[in-house]
C-alpha cells in the first residue's frame, strides 16, 4: 500500500504543479545579472516597442546564460478542487485551469491600492539564502512599499477634510465614534483573518476581503519578526497559538540589531558604492564558524540599498566555488556572494570602506533607525455635549473622572527637573505646565500631553499652546464623559494625528467604574493589535491598563509603517547612506585585466562563465523561501505568498504587501500530506494549511525541497492513507480515538491492527473531512454508521507518543473554547486546583517545607519536551479512557483530573521528603563532625591544664 501511495502521490505532484504552455503572450522580466526570470503582468495596451525590447532582452539572456523562460498561466482555486466536506464553499471567484498556479500575478485582488505591483526583485537561489527576519525575506522578494516621494495630498486627520478625498469611510459607527472619510473604525466586531482550516473558519460566514478593511491578523502573525535568533533569546512557545498571550507589543524591525550582534565584535568587511539607478549601497560581510568539528561555516551579509529594505542573509560556505583553505576575504568572494544574494547590484561600483570606528558607528545608526522606544501621546477631555476639537481644547480644568483615568493610566510627575523622557515638554521654566503624566511599560517610555495640564490661554480660542503639542502627536486619546457626542476625526485639523483611541467612562468615581473603547485610524495606517474585544468594555484593572498601553505603542508603530512616514524614513536613510558612501570609501583597488581593458582598450575582457552554486547538506537556521499559493479560509480565496521555513518558525508573507499573514513555530507541525489540491500542512490541533508551490520546470522539485526542509526542522511526518472496511455496521473497528484524533488504544490482531494503525497514531482526516472541523460526537457518529472509512493517519513518534503541536493534552482549544489560560496559569493548574490553602499560616510545617524545597515550576516557553512531560503524565496519557464515548463524560473527566492532581502532588511531596531527608543527613554529619572537633579541643585543653 505504501509503494502505491508514493507513486500516486508523485504523479499527483507533477500533475498539479507543472505548468503547461498555452497560446498566450510571453511575459519576461529579469536583468542581465543572471537572476532567474519572474513574470510580470502586461497591459493589453502595451506598445510594440515594449514587447520587442522585452523579447530581445529575454533572448539575449537565454543566449548568454542558458536560462529557461517559463510561461505560466492561472490555476484552480482550492475551492474548485476541494470537496464540500473539506470546508471550502463552492466559488467561481478565480479562473481555473487543471491545477496550474500562476507565477506572474497574485491569485487574489489586493485591497491596498497604494501598494505597487510586483517588480523584478527575487532571490536567484532561495534555497541557499537563509534570511534572518521577515523584513529581510520581504525585501529579497521585492515585497512591501517602495516609497518614491511624498504625495501632495494631506494625511492624518486633515485628509478627512480634503476636497479631493473620495473615500467616504467604512460606514461603521456607534455611540463613541462616528464614521469618517479616509478613516477606518475598530468597534470590537472585526473578523480575524485565519488562513488555516479549523473549527473557526469552517463555521464562520465567509466575507469578501474588500468588504473588511479592518481585518485583524492572528496574534501569532502579528508577533512574527525574527526568524533566526542570534541573541540567544527564545521567541517561541510550546503551547498552541490559542494559548499564547493576546496582548503583546508587535515587533518593529528588531532585526536591526543583526549588525550589532553578529558583526561588530568580529572581523568583518564593508563595501560601499553608488549605483545610477539604485542609489547608495552598503554591504557588510562576515565569516562565522558554525561547527568546528565538521568545518562548517557560513557567510553573513547585510545588503543596504537606498530605497529598499535591508536584506540580512546567510549563505553556506560549501555553496561557493572558492576552494577550501584559500583567502576568502577578497573581491572574488564578495562578487560570488553578491551573485547568490542580490545580482541586481553591479559589483563593479563597490569599493571597500576605510578602516574607522566611525564607519561602524554610522552603519549601526542607519540599521537601528526604525527602532522606537519613546512615545508622546495626546489626551483630550471631551465633556457632555462636546465632540469638536475646539471644544475639547477649551476645557480649562480637569474633572474627577478625568483625573481618575489619568492616575490609572500613568504616574503624575513634576516637569521641573524631570530627567526621563520629556516628550518635548519644558522641564526648566514650566512654560508647558507644571505637571504631566508619564508611564513606563516593557522598556518603553510614554509621555502624555494632557490638554488640561498644558497652558490655557483665555484670549485664544484655538489654544495653540495646547495644540502645538497634541496636534503633532501621531496617537491621541479622546476621553469622553457620559453625554459626550460621537467623535469624528473630521473635526480635527492636523497632518500628524493618524490614530484616535476613544475611551468613555461609565459609573465614574465608583467601585464599578468601567470604560468603553473604540479606535479610529487613517486608512493609510495598517491594522494593529491587540484587537478591541466584543463589547469593548473594561473594568479598572491591570488587564485594561496593559491592553491600553500596548494598543498605544502598537498604534504609533503602525503609523510609522504608513506611506507618509515610511517615505520620510526612507529619505533619511538614503541621505545617511549617501553620506557614508561619499565620505568613507577607501582608495581604489586595481581590478586586473578587465579594468585595464575597459580603460585603455575601450572594451572588456570576457569573464569566465559562473557555475551554479553547490547544494548544501547542512540545515540552515535562517528562513529558506518558496513562492506558493495559499488558500485563505477566511475569505475563501487563493492568495499568492512567499513561504519562509526557518529552523524555529514558518511564516507566510502576502504578495505584494509583504505583510505576515501566518506564523507558527516549527515544533507545532505534526505532519503533512500531498494531494491533487496541493500540500496540506497540519499543525497545533490538526488545523490544516493548504498551499501549492510554483513550478517553472514542470517537475515537483520545489515541493520535494519543501518536504525535505520540513523533515529537517520539524518533528512531523508525512501522513499515510488507511482504508478500513467491515462487513456489518455492528462490527468493531478495533481502535479507540479521542476528540483530537489521537488513537488511544488498538485491539491486537483486529481490523485496525492489521491495517497498520497503532496506539499514538493521529487521525487528521476522515473521509476527506479534516478532524479539526469535527466535534467528537460527529467523529463517533461517522464511525458508527460507516461500513468503509478512509483515514489519513500520522504515525506516532519514535517513542510511541502521539505527535502534538500543543503540549497540553487537554487543551480547551480542541473544543473551540475562546477563554484560554495563560502559560503561567496552565503551569500552576495542577498545584492550585487543590483546595488546600496556600497561605503560610494555615499550612502545616511539612507542606511549607515541601513548598520551599520543591517550588512550583512555571511553564517556560523555552523548556524542552522532556522537561514539560513528566513520566507520570505519560503513564496517565497511555492509560487514557479506552472507550471514545466514555472520555466525553464530564464526571469521569473531572475525576481523572482530580486523580492526576492528587498523584502529581503525592510525587512532589515524596521528592520533597527525600530531599529533606538528604539535607537532614548532611546536617547530622556536620553536627557529628562539630561534636568530634569540640571533644578533641576539650581534651587538648585538659592536657595543657594538667601539664601546668
Amino acid at each position: 500500500m505504501s509503494s502505491t501511495t508514493s507513486s500516486v502521490r508523485s504523479a499527483n505532484r507533477t500533475r498539479s504543479l507543472c505548468h503547461h504552455l498555452h497560446h498566450q503572450p510571453l511575459l519576461v522580466s529579469g536583468s542581465s545579472t543572471g537572476s532567474p526570470p519572474i513574470g510580470g503582468s502586461m497591459d493589453e495596451g502595451s506598445s510594440a516597442s515594449t514587447s520587442s525590447s522585452a523579447t530581445a532582452r529575454a533572448l539575449d539572456m537565454f543566449n548568454r546564460r542558458g536560462s529557461v523562460l517559463a510561461v505560466v498561466i492561472a490555476g484552480n482555486t482550492a475551492a474548485d478542487v476541494l470537496p464540500p466536506s473539506a470546508g471550502v464553499p463552492n466559488t467561481s471567484a478565480v479562473s481555473s485551469s487543471s491545477g496550474v498556479i500562476s507565477a506572474d500575478q497574485p491569485s487574489s485582488t489586493n485591497s491596498d491600492n497604494d501598494t505597487e505591483t510586483f517588480n523584478e526583485w527575487r532571490p536567484p537561489f532561495p534555497r541557499l539564502s537563509a534570511y534572518q527576519d521577515c523584513l529581510s525575506l520581504a525585501a529579497a522578494w521585492g515585497l512591501g512599499m517602495h516609497p518614491n516621494g511624498l504625495d501632495d495630498k494631506p494625511t492624518g486627520a486633515s485628509q478627512a477634510q480634503s476636497p479631493s478625498e473620495d473615500d467616504s469611510g467604512d460606514g461603521k459607527f456607534n455611540e463613541l465614534l462616528a464614521s469618517c472619510p479616509a478613516f477606518r473604525n475598530e468597534l470590537g466586531w472585526e473578523p480575524t483573518r485565519r488562513f488555516a482550516l479549523s473549527r473557526h473558519t469552517f463555521d464562520m460566514a465567509h466575507t469578501d476581503a474588500h468588504e473588511c478593511e479592518t481585518w485583524m491578523r492572528e496574534h501569532s502573525a502579528s508577533e512574527a519578526g525574527i526568524l533566526e535568533d542570534v541573541s540567544n533569546v527564545y521567541l517561541g512557545g510550546r503551547l498552541c497559538a490559542a494559548r499564547q498571550p493576546k496582548t503583546v507589543i508587535e515587533p518593529q524591525d528588531i532585526g536591526s540589531y543583526y549588525y550589532r550582534h553578529c558583526f561588530i565584535s568580529k572581523n568583518h568587511i564593508e563595501y560601499l558604492g553608488m549605483d545610477d539607478i539604485l542609489g547608495p549601497i552598503s554591504i557588510s560581510m562576515v565569516r562565522e564558524i558554525v561547527d568546528r568539528k565538521e568545518s562548517y561555516s557560513i557567510y553573513r551579509m547585510i545588503v543596504r540599498i537606498s530605497d529598499q529594505k535591508t536584506i540580512r542573509v546567510a549563505v553556506p560556505e560549501e555553496a561557493l566555488s572558492t576552494p577550501e583553505g584559500s583567502d576568502r576575504a577578497t573581491r572574488p568572494l564578495m562578487r560570488e556572494l553578491l551573485e547568490i544574494v542580490c545580482p541586481k547590484i553591479s559589483f563593479g561600483i563597490l569599493r571597500p570602506s576605510i578602516q574607522s570606528p566611525r564607519v561602524e558607528e554610522l552603519i549601526m545608526k542607519i540599521d537601528e533607525q526604525p527602532i522606537y522606544t519613546r512615545y508622546k501621546v495626546g489626551i483630550m477631555l471631551c465633556k457632555n455635549e462636546q465632540s469638536t476639537e475646539e471644544q475639547m481644547y477649551n476645557n480649562e480644568f480637569s474633572t474627577p473622572s478625568f483625573d481618575e483615568f489619568l492616575d490609572f493610566l500613568g504616574q503624575r510627575v513634576t516637569l521641573k527637573g524631570f530627567e526621563a523622557y520629556k516628550g518635548g515638554l519644558d522641564t526648566r521654566g514650566d512654560t508647558t505646565g507644571t505637571h504631566s503624566i508619564y508611564s513606563e511599560y516593557q522598556a518603553h517610555e510614554i509621555m502624555f500631553h494632557v490638554s488640561t495640564l498644558l497652558p490655557f490661554t483665555p484670549s485664544n480660542r484655538q489654544q495653540l499652546s495646547r495644540k502645538r503639542h497634541i496636534g503633532n502627536d501621531m496617537v491621541t486619546i479622546v476621553f469622553q464623559e457620559p453625554g459626550a457626542l460621537p467623535f469624528s476625526p473630521i473635526t480635527v485639523r492636523s497632518h500628524f494625528q493618524h490614530v484616535f483611541i476613544i475611551v468613555r467612562v461609565h459609573n465614574e468615581c465608583s467601585e464599578n467604574v468601567t470604560y468603553s473603547v473604540a479606535v479610529s485610524r487613517s486608512k493609510d495606517v495598517p491594522a494593529f493589535g491587540p484587537p478591541v474585544p466584543k463589547g469593548a468594555c473594561f473594568s479598572k484593572c491591570a488587564e485594561f491598563h496593559d491592553w491600553l498601553l500596548t494598543k498605544i505603542i502598537n498604534a504609533e508603530n503602525a503609523v510609522h509603517r504608513s506611506k507618509k512616514f515610511a517615505t520620510m524614513a526612507a529619505r533619511t536613510r538614503r541621505e545617511a547612506l549617501r553620506d557614508l558612501v561619499e565620505n568613507y570609501v577607501g582608495p581604489h583597488q586595481n581590478e586586473g585585466a578587465s579594468k585595464i581593458a575597459s580603460r585603455f582598450l575601450g572594451g572588456s575582457v570576457k569573464r569566465k562563465e559562473r557555475h551554479n552554486p553547490k547544494p548544501t547538506n547542512h540545515v540552515m537556521r535562517g528562513a529558506l523561501s518558496w513562492l506558493v499559493d495559499v488558500h485563505d479560509y477566511s475569505t475563501n480565496q487563493r492568495i499568492s505568498c512567499v513561504l519562509g521555513v526557518a529552523q524555529d518558525w514558518i511564516v507566510l508573507l502576502e504578495r505584494p504587501s509583504g505583510t505576515v499573514l501566518f506564523s507558527t513555530p516549527t515544533h507545532s507541525i505534526i505532519g503533512w500530506a500531498t494531494s491533487d489540491t496541493g500540500l496540506k500542512l497540519y499543525y497545533d490541533h490538526g488545523d490544516q494549511l493548504l498551499l501549492r508551490c510554483y513550478s517553472e520546470t514542470c517537475t515537483d522539485s520545489e515541493l520535494n525541497e519543501l518536504i525535505r526542509r520540513l523533515e529537517n526542522v520539524t518533528k512531523g511526518d508525512e501522513a499515510k492513507e488507511v482504508v478500513l472496511r467491515r462487513l456489518k455496521t455492528t462490527d468493531n473497528w478495533g481502535f479507540h480515538v479521542q476528540d483530537e484524533g489521537v488513537v488511544t488504544d488498538v485491539e491486537m490482531y483486529q481490523l485496525a491492527w492489521k491495517a497498520g494503525i497503532r496506539q499514538g497514531s493521529r487521525i487528521v482526516e476522515m473521509d476527506s473531512m479534516p478532524i479539526s472541523t469535527l466535534s467528537f460526537d460527529k467523529i463517533c457518529d461517522q464511525l458508527a454508521v460507516s461500513e468503509c472509512v478512509r483515514l489519513l493517519m500520522i504515525s506516532p513518534s519514535s517513542d510511541g507518543s502521539p505527535r502534538r503541536g500543543c503540549e497540553d493534552p487537554n487543551c480547551p482549544a480542541v473544543k473551540g473554547i475562546e477563554q484560554m489560560l495563560t502559560p503561567d496559569a496552565f503551569a500552576k493548574q495542577p498545584i492550585t486546583s487543590n483546595n488546600r490553602p496556600n497561605t503560610l499560616s494555615s499550612a502545616s510545617v511539612h507542606d511549607n517545607m515541601c513548598t520551599l524545597l520543591n517550588p512550583p515550576k512555571y511553564l517556560n516557553r523555552a523548556q524542552s519536551d522532556e522537561q514539560l512531560r513528566s513520566p507520570l503524565m505519560d503513564e496517565l496519557n497511555r492509560k487514557a479512557p479506552l472507550s471514545a464515548r466514555e472520555s466525553t463524560n464530564e464526571r469521569e473527566s473531572s475525576e481523572l483530573v482530580r486523580i492526576q492532581t492528587h498523584l502529581e502532588r503525592t510525587v512532589q511531596e515524596k521528592r520533597a521528603l527525600e530531599m529533606l531527608a538528604q539535607q537532614l543527613k548532611k546536617q547530622l554529619i556536620q553536627e557529628r563532625q562539630s561534636h568530634d572537633n569540640t571533644k578533641r579541643e576539650m581534651e587538648r585543653l585538659k592536657k595543657m591544664y594538667e601539664k601546668k
